[in-house]
Protein backbone atom coordinates (compact mmCIF):
# COMPACT_ATOMS: atom_id res chain seq x y z
CA UNK A 1 0.00 0.00 0.00
CA UNK A 2 1.77 3.43 -1.33
CA UNK A 3 1.62 5.95 1.50
CA UNK A 4 1.34 9.81 1.58
CA UNK A 5 4.43 11.55 2.36
CA UNK A 6 2.82 14.98 2.61
CA UNK A 7 -0.62 16.17 3.45
CA UNK A 8 -3.19 16.12 0.81
CA UNK A 9 -5.15 18.60 2.33
CA UNK A 10 -2.21 21.44 3.69
CA UNK A 11 0.79 19.55 2.14
CA UNK A 12 2.81 19.72 5.03
CA UNK A 13 5.09 16.85 5.70
CA UNK A 14 3.54 13.89 7.71
CA UNK A 15 4.33 12.36 10.65
CA UNK A 16 4.14 8.93 12.44
CA UNK A 17 2.31 8.79 15.38
CA UNK A 18 0.92 6.23 17.96
CA UNK A 19 -3.16 6.03 17.65
CA UNK A 20 -4.44 3.44 20.26
CA UNK A 21 -3.40 0.45 18.95
CA UNK A 22 -2.19 1.54 15.86
CA UNK A 23 0.52 3.37 14.12
CA UNK A 24 -0.83 6.36 11.98
CA UNK A 25 0.72 8.97 9.25
CA UNK A 26 -0.61 12.84 10.90
CA UNK A 27 0.02 15.61 9.54
CA UNK A 28 1.15 18.14 12.70
CA UNK A 29 -0.20 21.35 11.26
CA UNK A 30 -3.53 20.55 10.28
CA UNK A 31 -4.48 17.52 12.17
CA UNK A 32 -4.95 15.10 8.65
CA UNK A 33 -4.74 11.72 9.42
CA UNK A 34 -4.37 8.80 6.36
CA UNK A 35 -6.41 5.82 7.36
CA UNK A 36 -5.84 2.94 5.61
CA UNK A 37 -8.85 1.59 4.89
CA UNK A 38 -10.44 -1.77 2.89
CA UNK A 39 -11.52 -1.59 -0.50
CA UNK A 40 -15.49 -2.39 -1.24
CA UNK A 41 -16.10 -4.70 -3.96
CA UNK A 42 -19.66 -5.81 -4.86
CA UNK A 43 -20.77 -9.24 -7.23
CA UNK A 44 -24.12 -11.37 -7.74
CA UNK A 45 -24.46 -15.07 -7.44
CA UNK A 46 -27.56 -15.18 -9.86
CA UNK A 47 -29.11 -18.53 -10.40
CA UNK A 48 -31.63 -19.56 -13.08
CA UNK A 49 -33.39 -22.74 -13.45
CA UNK A 50 -31.19 -24.57 -11.00
CA UNK A 51 -28.13 -23.80 -12.52
CA UNK A 52 -25.36 -20.55 -11.57
CA UNK A 53 -23.36 -18.09 -13.54
CA UNK A 54 -19.90 -17.88 -13.41
CA UNK A 55 -17.24 -16.21 -15.59
CA UNK A 56 -13.71 -17.28 -16.05
CA UNK A 57 -11.42 -14.27 -15.30
CA UNK A 58 -9.47 -12.50 -18.06
CA UNK A 59 -7.69 -10.44 -15.99
CA UNK A 60 -4.89 -10.31 -12.69
CA UNK A 61 -5.55 -11.78 -10.16
CA UNK A 62 -6.10 -15.47 -10.55
CA UNK A 63 -6.98 -14.96 -14.67
CA UNK A 64 -8.28 -17.61 -16.24
CA UNK A 65 -9.96 -19.13 -13.11
CA UNK A 66 -13.33 -19.18 -12.24
CA UNK A 67 -15.64 -16.42 -10.08
CA UNK A 68 -18.83 -14.99 -9.78
CA UNK A 69 -19.20 -11.63 -11.34
CA UNK A 70 -17.65 -9.15 -9.27
CA UNK A 71 -15.52 -6.09 -9.16
CA UNK A 72 -14.40 -2.98 -7.25
CA UNK A 73 -17.16 -0.01 -6.30
CA UNK A 74 -16.65 3.05 -8.30
CA UNK A 75 -16.69 6.05 -5.12
CA UNK A 76 -20.17 7.65 -6.98
CA UNK A 77 -22.16 4.32 -6.85
CA UNK A 78 -24.03 2.27 -4.05
CA UNK A 79 -23.34 -1.65 -3.26
CA UNK A 80 -26.16 -2.63 -4.99
CA UNK A 81 -25.20 -0.32 -8.25
CA UNK A 82 -21.67 -1.95 -8.52
CA UNK A 83 -23.73 -5.66 -8.21
CA UNK A 84 -25.35 -5.26 -11.30
CA UNK A 85 -22.94 -2.94 -13.41
CA UNK A 86 -19.71 -5.57 -12.91
CA UNK A 87 -23.01 -8.45 -13.74
CA UNK A 88 -23.57 -6.34 -16.45
CA UNK A 89 -20.01 -5.80 -17.98
CA UNK A 90 -18.74 -9.32 -17.65
CA UNK A 91 -21.91 -11.13 -18.78
CA UNK A 92 -23.91 -9.10 -20.91
CA UNK A 93 -26.90 -9.98 -18.55
CA UNK A 94 -29.08 -7.72 -16.46
CA UNK A 95 -30.18 -8.56 -13.36
CA UNK A 96 -32.32 -7.79 -10.86
CA UNK A 97 -31.36 -8.25 -6.97
CA UNK A 98 -32.96 -10.85 -4.25
CA UNK A 99 -30.91 -10.42 -0.81
CA UNK A 100 -27.65 -9.62 0.58
CA UNK A 101 -26.19 -13.03 0.58
CA UNK A 102 -23.33 -12.48 2.82
CA UNK A 103 -20.22 -10.01 3.25
CA UNK A 104 -16.91 -11.11 3.09
CA UNK A 105 -13.14 -10.21 4.25
CA UNK A 106 -11.06 -10.89 1.68
CA UNK A 107 -7.14 -10.36 0.47
CA UNK A 108 -5.48 -9.45 -2.83
CA UNK A 109 -2.26 -10.48 -4.18
CA UNK A 110 -0.95 -7.14 -2.87
CA UNK A 111 -1.80 -8.13 0.79
CA UNK A 112 -4.68 -5.60 0.73
CA UNK A 113 -7.85 -5.88 2.13
CA UNK A 114 -10.58 -6.03 0.93
CA UNK A 115 -14.48 -6.59 1.69
CA UNK A 116 -16.49 -8.16 -1.31
CA UNK A 117 -20.97 -7.99 -0.65
CA UNK A 118 -22.46 -10.93 -2.53
CA UNK A 119 -26.11 -11.02 -3.54
CA UNK A 120 -28.41 -13.39 -4.55
CA UNK A 121 -29.96 -12.08 -8.21
CA UNK A 122 -32.06 -12.86 -11.03
CA UNK A 123 -31.48 -12.24 -15.08
CA UNK A 124 -34.06 -9.53 -16.22
CA UNK A 125 -32.92 -8.85 -19.72
CA UNK A 126 -29.80 -8.99 -21.57
CA UNK A 127 -27.86 -11.65 -23.38
CA UNK A 128 -25.50 -13.65 -21.94
CA UNK A 129 -21.71 -13.39 -23.65
CA UNK A 130 -18.42 -12.28 -22.04
CA UNK A 131 -17.88 -9.04 -21.52
CA UNK A 132 -15.47 -6.51 -19.30
CA UNK A 133 -12.84 -9.01 -17.52
CA UNK A 134 -14.19 -12.11 -18.79
CA UNK A 135 -12.92 -14.69 -21.01
CA UNK A 136 -16.16 -17.21 -20.75
CA UNK A 137 -19.49 -16.92 -18.65
CA UNK A 138 -21.34 -19.98 -18.70
CA UNK A 139 -24.22 -21.49 -16.50
CA UNK A 140 -23.14 -24.38 -14.36
CA UNK A 141 -25.47 -26.93 -12.95
CA UNK A 142 -24.39 -28.19 -9.14
CA UNK A 143 -23.01 -31.53 -10.85
CA UNK A 144 -20.96 -29.54 -13.54
CA UNK A 145 -18.84 -26.33 -11.05
CA UNK A 146 -15.71 -26.22 -11.65
CA UNK A 147 -13.20 -28.25 -8.73
CA UNK A 148 -11.59 -26.04 -6.03
CA UNK A 149 -8.44 -25.41 -8.06
CA UNK A 150 -10.14 -23.73 -10.62
CA UNK A 151 -12.25 -21.61 -8.48
CA UNK A 152 -10.47 -17.92 -8.16
CA UNK A 153 -10.72 -17.01 -4.59
CA UNK A 154 -11.83 -18.62 -1.59
CA UNK A 155 -15.00 -16.51 -0.36
CA UNK A 156 -16.68 -17.38 -4.30
CA UNK A 157 -15.80 -20.93 -2.98
CA UNK A 158 -17.04 -20.93 0.35
CA UNK A 159 -20.53 -19.15 -1.50
CA UNK A 160 -20.85 -21.85 -3.63
CA UNK A 161 -20.82 -24.24 -1.14
CA UNK A 162 -23.72 -22.60 0.86
CA UNK A 163 -25.31 -22.47 -2.82
CA UNK A 164 -25.22 -26.31 -3.20
CA UNK A 165 -25.92 -26.96 0.87
CA UNK A 166 -29.12 -24.72 -0.07
CA UNK A 167 -29.92 -27.46 -3.05
CA UNK A 168 -29.63 -30.07 -1.13
CA UNK A 169 -33.00 -29.22 0.92
CA UNK A 170 -36.09 -30.96 0.16
CA UNK A 171 -39.38 -29.99 0.83
CA UNK A 172 -42.15 -32.06 1.65
CA UNK A 173 -45.54 -32.53 3.60
CA UNK A 174 -44.23 -32.97 7.35
CA UNK A 175 -44.93 -36.80 9.35
CA UNK A 176 -46.12 -36.74 12.85
CA UNK A 177 -42.23 -37.34 13.47
CA UNK A 178 -41.56 -33.71 12.05
CA UNK A 179 -43.07 -32.29 15.04
CA UNK A 180 -40.73 -31.93 17.77
CA UNK A 181 -38.43 -30.42 15.43
CA UNK A 182 -40.87 -28.10 14.76
CA UNK A 183 -41.90 -26.94 18.11
CA UNK A 184 -38.44 -26.72 18.94
CA UNK A 185 -37.83 -24.11 16.36
CA UNK A 186 -41.18 -22.20 17.35
CA UNK A 187 -39.76 -22.61 21.09
CA UNK A 188 -35.80 -21.43 20.29
CA UNK A 189 -36.70 -18.54 18.18
CA UNK A 190 -39.72 -17.40 20.20
CA UNK A 191 -42.36 -18.00 17.11
CA UNK A 192 -46.00 -17.49 17.53
CA UNK A 193 -47.36 -20.87 18.88
CA UNK A 194 -49.79 -22.65 16.37
CA UNK A 195 -51.93 -26.36 16.07
CA UNK A 196 -49.22 -27.78 14.76
CA UNK A 197 -51.69 -31.36 15.17
CA UNK A 198 -54.40 -29.63 13.00
CA UNK A 199 -52.31 -28.58 10.05
CA UNK A 200 -50.67 -32.21 10.04
CA UNK A 201 -54.32 -34.48 10.57
CA UNK A 202 -57.49 -32.05 9.64
CA UNK A 203 -57.93 -32.78 5.25
CA UNK A 204 -58.18 -29.17 4.44
CA UNK A 205 -54.86 -27.73 6.53
CA UNK A 206 -51.27 -29.03 5.39
CA UNK A 207 -47.91 -28.76 7.62
CA UNK A 208 -44.82 -28.38 4.91
CA UNK A 209 -41.39 -28.27 6.04
CA UNK A 210 -37.99 -27.65 4.51
CA UNK A 211 -35.61 -30.54 5.42
CA UNK A 212 -31.63 -30.08 5.21
CA UNK A 213 -30.12 -33.68 5.04
CA UNK A 214 -32.88 -35.20 7.89
CA UNK A 215 -32.61 -31.37 9.85
CA UNK A 216 -35.70 -29.35 9.66
CA UNK A 217 -34.95 -25.97 8.90
CA UNK A 218 -38.46 -23.87 8.01
CA UNK A 219 -41.70 -25.03 8.20
CA UNK A 220 -45.10 -23.12 6.58
CA UNK A 221 -48.38 -23.95 6.95
CA UNK A 222 -51.55 -24.31 4.07
CA UNK A 223 -55.24 -24.27 4.42
CA UNK A 224 -57.92 -24.88 1.80
CA UNK A 225 -60.66 -23.37 2.82
CA UNK A 226 -63.78 -26.34 1.09
CA UNK A 227 -66.37 -23.39 0.90
CA UNK A 228 -64.89 -20.72 -1.98
CA UNK A 229 -62.13 -22.94 -2.56
CA UNK A 230 -59.21 -20.09 -1.60
CA UNK A 231 -55.74 -20.80 0.07
CA UNK A 232 -53.63 -19.12 2.76
CA UNK A 233 -49.92 -19.59 3.33
CA UNK A 234 -49.26 -18.93 7.36
CA UNK A 235 -46.60 -19.02 9.67
CA UNK A 236 -43.79 -19.44 7.33
CA UNK A 237 -40.42 -19.12 9.03
CA UNK A 238 -36.73 -20.66 8.52
CA UNK A 239 -33.81 -21.28 10.92
CA UNK A 240 -31.85 -18.19 10.71
CA UNK A 241 -28.56 -20.24 9.90
CA UNK A 242 -30.71 -20.68 6.65
CA UNK A 243 -31.49 -17.68 5.75
CA UNK A 244 -30.55 -15.65 2.37
CA UNK A 245 -30.66 -18.80 0.51
CA UNK A 246 -34.16 -18.98 -1.05
CA UNK A 247 -35.57 -21.41 1.39
CA UNK A 248 -38.63 -19.41 2.65
CA UNK A 249 -39.05 -18.64 -1.15
CA UNK A 250 -39.07 -22.87 -2.24
CA UNK A 251 -41.65 -23.13 0.97
CA UNK A 252 -43.95 -20.74 -0.71
CA UNK A 253 -43.45 -22.11 -4.21
CA UNK A 254 -44.13 -25.50 -2.69
CA UNK A 255 -46.99 -23.97 -0.99
CA UNK A 256 -48.66 -23.08 -3.92
CA UNK A 257 -47.99 -26.32 -5.53
CA UNK A 258 -50.25 -27.90 -3.13
CA UNK A 259 -53.14 -25.19 -3.98
CA UNK A 260 -52.71 -25.94 -7.73
CA UNK A 261 -52.76 -29.55 -6.97
CA UNK A 262 -56.24 -28.82 -5.01
CA UNK A 263 -57.97 -26.97 -8.15
CA UNK A 264 -57.36 -23.60 -5.90
CA UNK A 265 -57.71 -20.62 -7.62
CA UNK A 266 -56.88 -17.82 -5.56
CA UNK A 267 -54.34 -17.75 -2.50
CA UNK A 268 -53.19 -15.21 -0.18
CA UNK A 269 -51.56 -14.27 2.93
CA UNK A 270 -51.05 -11.56 5.51
CA UNK A 271 -47.67 -10.13 6.29
CA UNK A 272 -46.59 -7.14 8.71
CA UNK A 273 -46.16 -3.93 6.69
CA UNK A 274 -42.73 -3.91 8.19
CA UNK A 275 -42.15 -7.33 6.96
CA UNK A 276 -38.92 -7.60 4.38
CA UNK A 277 -40.87 -11.25 3.69
CA UNK A 278 -43.38 -8.74 1.39
CA UNK A 279 -40.19 -8.60 -1.08
CA UNK A 280 -40.41 -13.00 -1.90
CA UNK A 281 -44.24 -12.50 -2.08
CA UNK A 282 -44.18 -10.18 -4.74
CA UNK A 283 -41.47 -11.45 -7.01
CA UNK A 284 -43.98 -14.28 -7.07
CA UNK A 285 -46.63 -12.41 -8.55
CA UNK A 286 -48.82 -11.74 -5.60
CA UNK A 287 -49.95 -8.24 -5.32
CA UNK A 288 -51.25 -5.82 -1.63
CA UNK A 289 -54.95 -6.47 -2.17
CA UNK A 290 -56.10 -5.21 1.36
CA UNK A 291 -54.71 -3.85 4.51
CA UNK A 292 -55.20 -4.16 8.32
CA UNK A 293 -54.35 -2.10 11.48
CA UNK A 294 -53.92 -5.06 14.22
CA UNK A 295 -52.95 -3.95 17.86
CA UNK A 296 -49.27 -4.91 18.90
CA UNK A 297 -49.82 -4.48 23.13
CA UNK A 298 -49.26 -1.05 24.92
CA UNK A 299 -51.77 0.89 22.72
CA UNK A 300 -49.66 0.25 19.58
CA UNK A 301 -50.69 -0.79 16.37
CA UNK A 302 -49.50 -2.32 13.48
CA UNK A 303 -49.98 -2.20 9.43
CA UNK A 304 -50.53 -5.71 8.34
CA UNK A 305 -51.23 -6.21 4.47
CA UNK A 306 -53.01 -8.78 2.69
CA UNK A 307 -51.51 -10.47 -0.35
CA UNK A 308 -53.11 -12.03 -2.90
CA UNK A 309 -52.35 -14.30 -6.20
CA UNK A 310 -54.92 -15.84 -8.32
CA UNK A 311 -53.48 -19.61 -9.32
CA UNK A 312 -53.87 -20.47 -13.17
Amino acid sequence: MDEYRFCPRCGHPLERRRMGERERLVCPQCGFIFYVNPTPAAGTLVEDDGHVLLIRRAVPPRKGYWAFPAGYMEADESAEEAAIRETREETGLEVALDALLNVYSFEDSTHQRGVLILYRAHVVGGKLQPGDDAEDARWFAPHELPPREEIAFSTHWDALQRWLQARAVTYRLATEEDVPAIDELIRTHQQPRWDLQHYLHDPDHYLLVADDRGEIVGYAGLYISPENHEATIAHVFVHPHHRRWGIGSHLIEHAMRVARKAHVQLITTEVYAGNPGIVVYLKKGFEVCGMTMRPTGQEGRETTLTLCKVLK
